[in-house]
């Protein structure tokens, strides 16, 4: 006992003197770049390389408040009268360092040498106020604040759309696009990247300042915002479009000296492995390696081994790709790297898992797995496709439970990822909204001035009318004839007045029918709005190329063209969808209750569902059950509406068991076993009659269960559902004095239930 004691203590004091050695050899480090930059004396000339190598070792430095002080004033030492470039890089490499150590300080630090830039009264220190601001992005989205990104770079954007700030908006735009790829909503990020393009400029003016603080919206960012177009593409499976916009920077590399281009040929890479082109895959990896500005880019080279890595297990080289996977963990753990670089997202354990399948080493294949989800667990796409695998795995393991669960998440995953799709609007949809509202609050706060006016002369028009009628009263006592008819003359007035009191009323209550109306039609009719706005723009420059004989440029964009007026097309359709769902919902039915044969009722409108399902989907097959009390005679209800209500539940259950079907078809075993079915059945209870709808489908999650029966909830992909379904049916069953309940398991499936009297 007192050996093992003696044993934990001395591991206790080795790990406690390793800490104090590293603590000490950090502080060292800070210590030796103070020194250095203590050295550096403007008067005596910088040597801009030395201080590029220094601020390298810096951005993989651990530091401490006392140490970022000590770096601070030691830049102070780096001003040269007005210009204060210098300074700002170290402090910039301040920020970078500590983005990879304390997010919340990272995000602080940015935001206060942000605001100092901006307030300062020093020419020529745009550029620098702009870098510290698309610096954030990176803290925001390797951590738990992205919300608060969202609302924080949401705030600018207004503020430069009032200013009509275009660099602002054009790095606003930038970082949202890159927010949006982390949350998984891809049509969103490359709407938001081609925004920030539209306010740049291409043609290289203006392009003198160095990095980290070039012009954010000269070719050099244009040349960037291009390249991350053709990472988005890649990751939305559009290689056509991925292998234009990368090739178009691609072919400016050598040309520029951005030195954020330099990941560009891995998309090029990447298309071409998924594409089985494995001809030129290894000269565009090894460019990355070679380019000349990528020396320091470490997340770049990082990225560059793993997709080499995909490329060597792709050919089956499995020694190399763990060889090339080993070096890009040096490089994290030296330079920390974060998970959603610039480069995108670094995921190591991911390949080395595809690595021990093709070894057969499932079980560790699984571990990586785990491993790699804790890592990137805020980018959702990428813990998509791990999940997808681990069920996979499991599946092949024979762990049928483990297959299942990993399964489950994979389907609250994506179904969190659809209902984002109505939760995160483009936040220039949502800016552009704002900004109409606060004209239509002008006009409202101008409209409650006329009626405060009146409001005030009606008052004083009272106070005389009383005034008048005391008088009368006074002065014509004995004649109460004539005083009587005033009164009854005021009686009058005075029911008008109630009348129009409660007509006032009765319009406060339709304004807000109207105000909520306007909200929910506004989302498709921004759409709407912002492709009829690109389209113009795409218009001019369609005849520009054609003007410079540019044909096949101009061909490209009439593609584009074509492809919005589609989503124009689709999105008018869903704002009449919505308008013809709100008034049947908002409709008080005239309809007289009849005895009605409920058994018929529902299977006319099981069969109706299925083979209008089936007209829209040929491949769509489902087993269809019945178990029909026959028991129940006829009923007295409004066959029109309850069919509506049957005919919505049923559509529903067809929706589960497809979607169910469609995520589960590259999983064999699952694939193989699980046979869509949908049921319907009838039961005579004391005084009621009971009808259930079942399916077994993915289920309704428990933390949306509570909002299903409200209007304009949905769980379908935007476009796909007004949300009014259900809050219908829960009305007209309630009309009918029955109830509508629900029962549900995540990952078994769902049973609707309506109850009527019998």
């Amino acid at each position: 006992m007192q050996y093992k004691k003696l044993l934990w203590k001395l591991l206790f004091a080795f790990l406690w003197c390793l800490s104090i050695h590293t603590t000490t050899a950090q502080q060292s480090t800070v210590d030796s770049i103070v020194v250095i930059l203590n050295t550096m004396h403007v008067s005596k000339g910088i040597d801009t390389n030395r201080l590029d190598a220094l601020m390298v070792t810096l951005e993989k430095t651990t530091i401490n408040d006392a140490n970022i002080s000590a770096l601070e004033k030691a830049a102070d030492n780096l001003i040269n009268g007005n210009d204060v470039f210098l300074m700002y890089r170290v402090r910039y490499s301040i920020m970078t360092s500590l983005i990879a150590t304390d997010k919340k300080k990272a995000i602080d630090y940015g935001k206060y040498n942000y605001e100092t830039v901006k307030k300062s009264k020093i020419p020529n220190t745009s550029f620098i106020s702009y870098s510290f601001l698309k610096q954030l992005r990176l803290p925001y989205r390797n951590s738990n604040f992205l919300s608060e990104g969202f609302q924080y770079f949401n705030e600018k954007l207004k503020a430069f759309k009032l200013t009509k700030d275009s660099a602002g908006l054009a790095s606003c735009y930038y970082v949202l696009g890159g927010f949006y790829r982390t949350t998984g909503l891809l049509d969103f990020a490359i709407y938001n990247m081609k925004k920030s393009i539209s306010y740049m400029d291409s043609t290289g003016k203006n392009d003198k300042m160095p990095y980290p603080f070039a012009n954010p919206v000269g070719k050099g960012f244009w040349l960037n915002n291009m390249g991350v177009l053709g990472l988005y593409y890649l990751q939305k499976g559009d290689n056509e479009e991925a292998l234009k916009y990368s090739r178009i920077v691609f072919n400016e590399m050598e040309n520029t000296k951005i030195t954020s281009l330099g990941n560009t040929p891995i998309y090029i890479a990447q298309v071409k492995i998924q594409m089985r082109q494995f001809d030129s895959v290894e000269y565009f990896i090894n460019y990355v390696f070679n380019y000349k500005y990528n020396l320091n880019q470490f997340d770049f080279i990082t990225n560059a081994f793993l997709v080499k890595a995909q490329y060597k297990i792709a050919t089956d080289s499995l020694a190399a790709a763990e060889a090339l996977i080993n070096k890009a963990w040096q490089l994290i753990n030296e330079y920390k790297v974060t998970a959603n670089a610039r480069a995108g997202t670094i995921s190591p354990d991911y390949y080395l898992a595809l690595v021990r399948f093709k070894q057969n080493k499932k079980a560790e294949a699984v571990a990586l797995l785990q491993k790699d989800i804790e890592r990137i667990k805020g980018i959702r796409l990428d813990v998509l496709r791990d999940y997808k695998l681990m069920a996979t795995l499991y599946e092949q393991l024979g762990n049928y439970e483990k297959a299942a669960q990993a399964y489950t998440s994979y389907i609250s995953l994506q179904d969190s990822l659809q209902a984002d799709q109505s939760n995160y609007r483009s936040l220039s949809f949502e800016t552009e909204q704002e900004m109409n509202d606060k004209e239509i609050s002008i006009t409202k706060l101008q409209g409650e001035n006329k009626i405060s006016s009146l409001t005030r002369n009606f008052s004083f028009g009272i106070v005389a009318l009383v005034l008048l009628l005391a008088g009368g009263v006074y002065y014509r006592f004995k004649a109460k004839q004539k005083a009587n008819a005033a009164l009854e003359k005021t009686l009058s007035d005075l029911k008008n007045t109630q009348s129009q009191l409660i007509q006032s009323e009765k319009m406060a209550s339709l304004g807000e029918l109207t105000a909520g109306i306007a909200h929910e039609i506004q989302n498709p009719l921004n759409f709407v709005n912002n492709f009829s706005e690109v389209n113009r723009e795409l218009l001019t420059e369609m005849n520009e190329e054609m003007e410079k004989g540019n044909y096949d440029e101009a061909k490209a964009i009439a593609k584009d063209i074509t492809d919005n007026e589609e989503k124009i097309n689709h999105h008018g359709k869903r704002a009449d969808a919505i308008v013809k769902g709100m008034l049947q919902h908002s409709r008080s039915s005239s309809g007289q209750k009849e005895p009605t044969d409920i058994n018929v009722l529902c299977d006319e409108y099981l069969r109706l569902a299925y083979h209008g399902l089936r007209a829209k989907d040929k491949s769509f097959n489902a087993t269809l059950k019945t178990d029909f009390d026959t028991s129940i005679g006829n009923i007295n209800i409004i066959p029109q509406d309850m069919g509506r209500v049957i005919l919505n539940l049923i559509t529903n259950a067809f929706y589960a068991v497809a979607e169910k079907k469609k995520l589960i078809a590259g999983i064999q075993q699952l694939s193989a076993i699980y046979d869509p079915t949908v049921s319907v059945s009838t039961k005579k209870l004391q005084n009621k009659v009971e009808i259930r709808v079942t399916d077994n489908g993915n289920g309704i999650p428990q933390n949306i269960i509570d909002k299903i029966f409200q209007p304009f909830f949905t769980t379908k992909p935007t476009g796909q559902g007004t949300g009014l379904g259900l809050s219908l049916a829960y009305d007209i069953v309630k009309v009918h004095g029955g109830e509508l309940k629900v029962e549900t398991k995540e990952g078994e499936g769902t049973t609707f239930i309506i109850q009527l009297p019998g």
